[in-house]
């Protein structure tokens, strides 16, 4: 099971709460044609120390957001750093959205990120590659903002799994989105209120994780009545790791969260909260559907 890191990128529009979502191509044997948010696997280049001299200081104090493991004991800090680099890494490298700041400490101007773009392929080909191009530009990575949002376990019933954290973060001003027309085809920003109009009309298709995590996005940010707001309230919010098993049932396979009340019984990996799972992930729903392609089609 490989460590991961996700991004979801937010912006406000007219006082709406949007996030980046990302279109992998149709032909990948992972997530073919689903919409993703940027992120990707942790690279042993994301603990090194070379990226390590890259860190914009003060780095955010790792106990406000305790990470664990599945087993309940707490995340060594060399670790969860790793987690946070990745996270920033890939989203240069998927998005083009650098979440850095210059020698003097203040955010990374648009322009210049804008003339980094063509060594995202770089980036993508070699982790290592990230750390010598901030220190070329004298540039040095903000982990700060980002605020540890949820844990997510890919089924034993797939056969790539990943144990994967998520991390929010408000896109730096000025800074534009784009596909890295990789492994990623097409980009939007979407409004999580709206992500059941969404996938209803086909404009995405999503794998639970993403639908459920949208869903939490749209209440937090109706909760709190902004995105700078939620992003502070939601700081140090419980994270447990969510393992969902599946079950197949006529036409389609259902997707069950810890709190469904089939889950025990249900064969595959699991895990469970220590103490409960979180309202905020109680009120989300504690099973999805997704339907089976049709023979011949």
């Amino acid at each position: 099971m490989h460590p991961a890191a996700t991004v979801l990128l937010l912006r406000e529009t007219a006082g709406e709460l949007e996030v980046l979502v990302m279109r992998r191509g149709a032909g990948l044997a992972f997530l073919g044609g689903m919409w993703v948010f940027p992120g990707g696997r942790v690279d042993p280049a994301d603990a090194s120390p070379a990226i390590r001299a890259r860190l914009s200081q003060p780095v955010e104090d790792p106990a406000r957001e305790p990470m664990h493991t599945l087993g309940g004991a707490a995340l060594d800090a060399g670790t969860a750093l790793a987690l946070r680099v990745a996270a920033c890494r890939e989203t240069f490298e998927e998005a083009g959205v650098l979440l850095a700041r210059d020698a003097a400490g203040n955010p990374c101007d648009p322009g210049r990120v804008a003339a980094l773009q063509p060594h995202r392929p770089n980036v993508a080909r070699d982790a290592g590659s990230f750390a010598a191009l901030l220190e070329a530009e004298d540039l040095y990575l903000d982990v700060g903002p980002l605020v540890y949002w949820s844990h997510w376990i890919t089924p034993s019933a797939e056969p790539k799994r990943f144990d994967t954290r998520f991390f929010a973060v408000a896109v730096p001003a000025g800074q534009a989105a784009s596909a890295d027309l990789c492994e990623l085809t097409h980009h939007d920003w979407v409004r999580p209120a709206q992500v059941h109009e969404a996938m209803a009309s086909g404009r995405i298709r999503v794998v639970p994780p993403t639908q459920l995590t949208l869903e939490d996005l749209a209440e937090c940010h109706a909760r709190h009545g902004g995105l700078e707001a939620m992003l502070a309230a939601e700081r140090g919010r419980p994270a447990p790791p969510v393992l969902p098993r599946m079950i197949a049932a006529p036409g389609e396979v259902h997707v069950l969260m810890p709190w469904d009340p089939a889950y025990a019984a249900t064969p595959g990996d699991g895990c469970e909260a220590p103490g409960g799972y979180p309202v905020h992930l109680l009120r989300r729903p504690s099973r999805v559907a997704i339907p089976l392609p049709r023979e011949g089609r």
